[in-house]
């Protein structure tokens, strides 16, 4: 010890002592056995979450086993006598409960003498980590709470090396959350400003799993970050406090656990409603504006979280389609912040308004682009909704017209000639026990050889060509079998015409079948050349989704039937057949008899014979049971036939009439998907990538160069909205064009004499001629 005062360690050696132990003073008769009823979870341990305060349920006593020691122990001193003045957690979180000054007068002396902080394990719960200033913000009555001052100077005066107001809690569901989360959480600015005032960390991360974002639970993701929580809860003046006091200011480009910033936590609190949509819009300029105010060179809307994505490029990701709109069609009139707009209307006409959108992050020029996320994120919701949405919705119109629809007429013609001559080939393919390589060198012969040449190498394409976009891909199972489903039969149809070849020179009369299956395959993926073609692709996205959605569904419940039914019967009539024909209907016995149920696979089919309507319900005479079998008959039919049959009638017309409401927009996500497939063909690359839109000047500063897409839109909605606002020529709107009524106005001039001509145009015409002076004449718009 460096320092010694009447036998104690000095101040220094203290302070180094007790930061790594606690004193304890309580009497040991006073210390109560923990409760069996309670669950033993200590930090970190993982159950079902506690509330962080309940007036229902006490804090938990169950502490971890902790050493402590008492630094004022004295030889002969009694141990278990009572201080009167003793300070125990449910003293003192009685006086912050009630917010009680008074109640806590002596705690600081008290503290001092038996060397404690309020920081230790005693006076915080056992499961949460919860501390007394914690219960105090947890418990303000109008916004305020007087006990709080009071403890975070007694914390200062007991100079405990963890401050108060930065300790968290340390539980697995509210881990990291401090004194200043819940105070911004309970809305006070008051509490904010002294809680920042006594050196809370404006950075500090709630990253328990109640704040975490998960599939199923309850859960409140607000990313982390004090200022992002103020964001998420619409305080703004919260906000501007955070980022403009004197202490220490949070910087809006720290990132959460997850690499997101509070841009990113505003677009994952976005739930498309009317309200939310409205605050969550606002709250997101203004955090760029004050962005711009702070760093004018900093640029939030680049900074990308640890999954790559922008603020934009999220919305798309989780499917916002609101805030997605916002942002992409963001325009503000402030010359200050002009720059921040992504949308720079260039000129009005009456309804027509041309505006230049800024492409960054949408172009698929870009890696990892907005059109990228939408095309092969099967697991994105509302994607059909955010393709149509401008720019996207002519900029895919652009690249369609400008060179994918040529490559797409020319991929399906040379598709239709390879299936043509695959079809030609197959046809007149000689069913030969041992096929042989050798023709005859006369024209048919040469043709035949020309005809296997072309489908081998279409074959050969086709696979090279798909593996490239699985593996592009990437995706799961669930997707693949939802979203790219005719690019697995390709690939299916690719592998099996290669399969057929081996067989054909491998002299296997098997090559037949597998050719076959490659031919039927073959037109059937000619649907995927329907996506070109509205009426055509609509009608092919019903199919789809209707086999995805209910046929399958269907058949799997039918199967189970039909399988059980069919073992049914087999077992009742299995004395009947013997096992050399348990493969097959038995003969009729005489022209009387009736159809005897053989093997399994017999059964089945005429089980399913009877689902379709095309059956008998024929069993043996002299079979056991006879009367049984006719029940099971009757209950497969009423199962199958009336019930299960008029569900999928029923379910398929639902799905149709729930597509049929955006089966345009659906139209448009496939066609997207078929553009971007031909942006990224390995055969059509050679040329490089193409940028859309023209690179100019929008902001103010001429250094604020952009890519940007021109859209002309009419909009009769705005204009008979807007009717006298709008300046009808090129150029910005400025605040004197929004308020006309507002502006200055020149003083009039006398009028001029009316030239004779004019006299003569307002003299009274005839009445089926009559005049009506424009300014009496109403305006229909």
């Amino acid at each position: 010890m460096d320092k010694f005062t009447n036998g104690q360690p000095g101040p220094a050696q203290r302070n180094r002592l007790i930061g790594l132990l606690e004193t304890d003073d309580s009497p040991q008769e006073e210390k109560p056995a923990p409760s069996q009823k309670e669950e033993r979870s200590g930090p970190g341990r993982k159950g079902e979450p506690q509330p962080l305060e309940t007036p229902y349920q006490k804090e938990s006593s169950d502490f971890a086993p902790k050493i402590k020691v008492n630094l004022n122990y004295r030889p002969g001193l009694v141990s278990n006598q009572k201080d009167p003045n003793r300070f125990d957690r449910e003293r003192l979180f009685s006086a912050v409960v009630r917010g009680s000054p008074q109640a806590l007068e002596g705690l600081l002396e008290y503290l001092r003498r038996n060397s404690k902080f309020l920081t230790n394990s005693e006076y915080t719960d056992a499961k949460t980590g919860k501390t007394c200033l914690m219960k105090a913000l947890l418990n303000l009555k109008n916004g305020r709470n007087d006990t709080i001052p009071v403890l975070l100077e007694i914390d200062q005066k007991t100079q405990n090396p963890r401050p108060l107001v930065n300790v968290s809690c340390s539980d697995c569901f509210y881990r990291g959350q401090t004194a200043l989360h819940i105070a911004i959480e309970k809305r006070s600015l008051e509490m904010v400003k002294l809680l920042v005032e006594n050196g809370a960390d404006v950075h500090a991360r709630a990253h328990g799993e109640f704040f975490r974002k998960k599939k199923e639970g309850v859960y409140f993701y607000f990313g982390e970050l004090p200022l992002s929580l103020a964001a998420c809860t619409n305080q703004l003046d919260v906000v501007d406090y955070l980022l403009n006091n004197p202490h220490q200011k949070a910087r809006l480009q720290e990132q959460d656990t997850q690499g997101n910033t509070v841009l990113h936590a505003l677009v994952m609190i976005a739930d498309d409603t009317e309200e939310n949509t409205k605050f969550v819009s606002s709250t997101y300029v203004e955090i760029l504006k004050a962005g711009v105010k702070l760093d004018p060179t900093c640029k939030l809307e680049e900074i990308v979280n640890y999954d790559g994505l922008n603020p934009l490029q999220l919305a798309a990701k989780t499917g916002k389609v609101e805030i997605f709109r916002h942002i992409i069609q963001r325009e503000i009139q402030e010359p200050p912040y002009r720059h921040l707009s992504r949308k720079f209307t260039e000129w009005t006409y009456g309804p027509i308004h041309v505006s230049l959108y800024d492409l960054s992050s949408l172009d698929s020029f870009e890696e990892n682009s907005v059109l990228e996320i939408l095309a092969y994120s099967s697991d994105t919701p509302n994607r059909y909704k955010m393709v149509v949405l401008e720019p996207l919705n002519k900029l895919l119109q652009q690249k369609w017209e400008t060179f994918a629809s040529k490559r797409f007429y020319f991929s399906f013609a040379c598709y239709l000639s390879f299936m043509v001559i695959f079809t030609a080939i197959a046809y007149y393919q000689p069913l030969r026990v041992k096929p042989s390589f050798p023709v005859e060198f006369t024209a048919g012969g040469f043709l035949w050889v020309s005809g296997l040449i072309i489908i081998l190498l279409g074959g050969i394409y086709l696979i090279f060509a798909q593996s490239l976009y699985l593996r592009r891909r990437r995706q799961s199972l669930k997707t693949m079998c939802s979203d790219s489903c005719i690019e697995i039969l390709i690939f299916i149809q690719a592998f099996s015409l290669l399969l057929s070849a081996v067989l054909y020179g491998a002299s296997s009369e098997n090559y037949v079948a597998v050719m076959v299956f490659s031919l039927l395959l073959g037109w059937v993926n000619t649907l995927y050349y329907t996506r070109g073609f509205q009426r055509t692709g609509i009608y092919s996205v019903m199919i789809q989704k209707t086999i995805m959605r209910d046929l399958l569904r269907f058949l799997l419940v039918y199967m189970i039937f039909l399988f059980g039914f069919a073992a049914a019967l087999v077992t009742l009539m299995g004395d009947a057949p013997s096992v050399s024909h348990n493969k097959s209907l038995a003969p009729l016995e005489s022209s009387g008899s009736h159809a005897m149920y053989g093997g399994l696979l017999s059964v089945s089919l005429e089980l399913f014979k009877i689902t379709i309507g095309m059956g008998d319900l024929d069993f043996q005479e002299h079979a056991r049971f006879r009367y049984f079998v006719m029940l099971l008959l009757l209950l497969f039919v009423i199962l199958t036939y009336i019930l299960l049959l008029n569900m999928l009638i029923a379910l398929m017309s639902e799905t149709v009439t729930d597509i049929s409401g955006y089966s345009k927009s659906v139209w448009k996500l496939q066609r997207a998907i078929a553009i971007l497939e031909i942006e990224k063909a390995w055969l059509w690359r050679q040329g490089g990538k193409r940028r859309s839109g023209c690179f100019m000047s929008v902001g103010l500063n001429k250094k604020d160069e952009r890519w940007c897409f021109r859209v002309e839109e009419i909009k009769w909605t705005d204009w008979a909205k807007d009717v006298g606002v709008l300046k009808e020529e090129p150029g910005s709107t400025n605040d004197s064009e929004l308020n006309p009524e507002d502006t200055w106005r020149p003083a009039q001039k006398p009028p001029r004499a009316a030239a004779p001509e004019e006299l003569a145009l307002l003299q009274p015409q005839a009445p089926g001629t009559e005049m009506v002076p424009l300014h009496r004449q109403p305006r229909e718009l």
